[in-house]
């Protein structure tokens, strides 16, 4: 019984330390590939002022830089060739080749060639179906849509709106900053559009009262004071000026009738607009013939109508903060672009369609700081 007992221990404990190794060895095996994984990053990546760069690219560009003042054309091959060896243009070499540019000396011409030849083998390759990287020419070609969507959410990331506020910007940066400010004017103007005609019908059908104004000439263009307006119950005459105001029109359409010495009676139908000014322009003829006219059929309703106009602000207010995006990024010219134009229609309440052009202004004197590439 009691050599039974020992051999069931015995087995435990065999087992329990075989166990133990077994963790142990895994762990160490975790632990092992963890610091490969960032010993490798480290070898890979340069992380500068919170951003991830390729640290054989800056290498690179450093080792040029040592050599001679200027980076030449020479050294702009070498990068290049450098690029060329992945498989495609990543956001990370992307954003490495701006630092490098940015930060280290180019003749112009090896400025201009590098850009042109990245561009160029940029646009070319396709990357695999199973990539996700949002910044792929592929993916900004085949779906643009959700291109613009990353640089939105990349634009406003919290550690480059900080980024951007502590450095000098661009004058496509404050084109995007103001573009910021008109999607906010454009959505409080969509918002405060749609509060007050909600619920009520446009000012061509509703049932205020109008009036009409104009100008009454003669055949020869010169103006006829003392020309009698009527109508329903309301009457003037022209001033000096031949000009003519009636005021408390009520209804959708109106007869009125203009009468004077010398001159044959006109009568003429127009439609109005319920709360609204109607001007109405009149020619009289000498002799005795009377006329009627009739104009209402002239008149049409106008468009946009007060209460499409809401949604038409907010549509053309989001379609602005994507090219604010692009402004800031200074990525896709023509999104910025397409940004400004619609910050224009968006209104925002006048102050944001004038800061919409001084954006377009700003993002033209910036053209070539855009990453084209």
């Amino acid at each position: 019984m009691c050599d039974s007992s020992f051999t069931v221990q015995n087995t435990n404990i065999v087992t329990s330390i075989k166990k133990t190794i077994t963790d142990l060895g895994s762990r160490i095996g975790a632990n092992i590939q963890e610091k490969i994984k960032i010993n490798k990053d480290d070898d890979v990546f340069k992380v500068i002022d919170g951003k991830k760069y390729d640290k054989n690219l800056l290498d690179v560009a450093t080792e040029l830089s040592a050599k001679k003042e200027e980076i030449t054309i020479e050294g702009s091959k070498q990068l290049f060739q450098k690029i060329k060896d992945y498989d495609d243009y990543t956001q990370v070499e992307k954003q490495t080749v701006a630092y490098i540019r940015k930060k280290y000396k180019f003749t112009p011409e090896a400025n201009s060639w590098l850009r042109t030849e990245i561009k160029r083998w940029a646009a070319s390759k396709i990357r695999s179906d199973d990539t996700s990287d949002p910044t792929s020419a592929k993916l900004q070609k085949e779906q643009p849509l959700s291109f613009v969507f990353s640089n939105l959410k990349e634009a406003y990331r919290w550690d480059n709106l900080n980024n951007l506020n502590e450095k000098p910007k661009t004058a496509a940066q404050w084109a995007g900053i103001l573009l910021s400010v008109v999607f906010v004017l454009g959505i409080f103007s969509g918002i405060a559009y749609g509060i007050k005609w909600n619920n009520q019908e446009t000012q061509w059908t509703s049932g205020g009262l109008s009036s009409v104004h104009g100008t009454i000439i003669d055949s020869n263009g010169n103006s006829l004071e003392g020309v009698k307006i009527e109508a329903d119950d309301k009457k003037t005459y022209t001033n000096a000026q031949g000009k003519y105001f009636l005021y408390d029109l009520i209804g959708e359409e109106i007869e009125i009738i203009f009468t004077i010495e010398g001159y044959g009676n006109l009568n003429i139908w127009i439609n109005i607009r319920s709360e609204g000014t109607n001007i109405l322009e009149v020619e009289l003829e000498e002799g005795g013939i009377n006329k009627n006219i009739d104009q209402r059929k002239d008149v049409s309703e106008p468009w946009p109508p007060n209460y499409a106009l809401s949604p038409i602000f907010i549509v053309a207010s989001i379609i602005t903060l994507m090219g604010s995006s692009a402004a800031l990024l200074q990525q896709n010219f023509r999104m910025a672009v397409i940004g400004c134009l619609c910050g224009v229609i968006s209104y925002g309440f006048l102050i944001g369609s004038i800061l919409s052009i001084i954006a377009l202004s700003l993002l033209l004197i910036d053209r070539e700081k855009f990453d084209r590439a």
